[in-house]
């Protein structure tokens, strides 16, 4: 199977107006979960689930022990990991305690086999519809056509009614907070934008995300 890309435009953020540069960008067929991968496993080894799962459960308790312990760990043919820290600015190390120095991410630099056998990955273009351009006007006038009818927007909402960037629609949005027509709110995973409340209107209750209600 061919993976597929499509080119999108690079950001403008001094918004210059010009001709964008275009890049690939890998389009993924679905995420695999680590039960697909045993299930495909399966049927290429003579190990059952049960075994990938407590073999893939041993080495994951074994990579997070060694991490905690401060080593870096190499899993051969896929790459090293290795932890990063954060604390505050200081100018001197004397200015700083143990107990202010935190765990800030887990690093993956993946091993030089991997990217050689990538390299020859098999790849062809999705089609794309032509994408229409909307003025400013149009923008807006389609941006209050969907809040008469809905509580908030979501970036990937405006994107879609607008047909632009993850980088234009975030840009946009923020613009029509800055004058007022929407205000931005939601959660760090999850942003979304509402109408501002009038005063001469009654306060709701905190608005609840769709994503976030449990499915009966």
């Amino acid at each position: 199977m061919e993976a597929r890309y499509k080119m999108e435009e690079n950001p403008d953020p001094k918004g210059s107006g010009g001709k964008k540069l275009l890049h690939p960008r890998l389009i993924p067929y679905k995420t695999y979960s680590i039960r697909d991968l045993m299930r495909y496993g399966k049927d290429r080894s003579t190990f059952s689930e049960a075994d990938i799962s407590g073999a893939l459960k041993l080495i994951t308790d074994l990579v997070a022990e060694n991490l905690q312990g401060g080593n870096n760990v190499e899993i051969e043919g896929l790459g090293f990991f290795s932890v990063s820290l954060k604390s505050r600015p200081v100018m001197d190390k004397k200015e700083l305690r143990s107990e202010s120095v935190h765990f800030k991410n887990v690093n993956f630099r993946c091993c030089q086999a991997l990217k050689d056998r990538l390299k020859t990955m098999p790849l062809s273009r999705i089609r794309e519809e032509k994408c229409r351009t909307f003025s400013d006007e149009e923008k807006y006038r389609r941006l209050q056509w969907y809040m008469d009818r809905h509580p908030y927007i979501t970036v990937l909402k405006y994107r879609s009614l607008n047909g632009c960037s993850d980088y234009t629609a975030r840009k946009e949005l923020a613009g029509f907070v800055e004058e007022g027509t929407l205000e931005a709110g939601g959660t760090r995973h999850m942003s979304i934008y509402t109408r501002p409340v009038r005063k001469d209107e009654p306060e709701t209750g905190p608005l609840v995300i769709e994503s976030n209600i449990d499915p009966e």
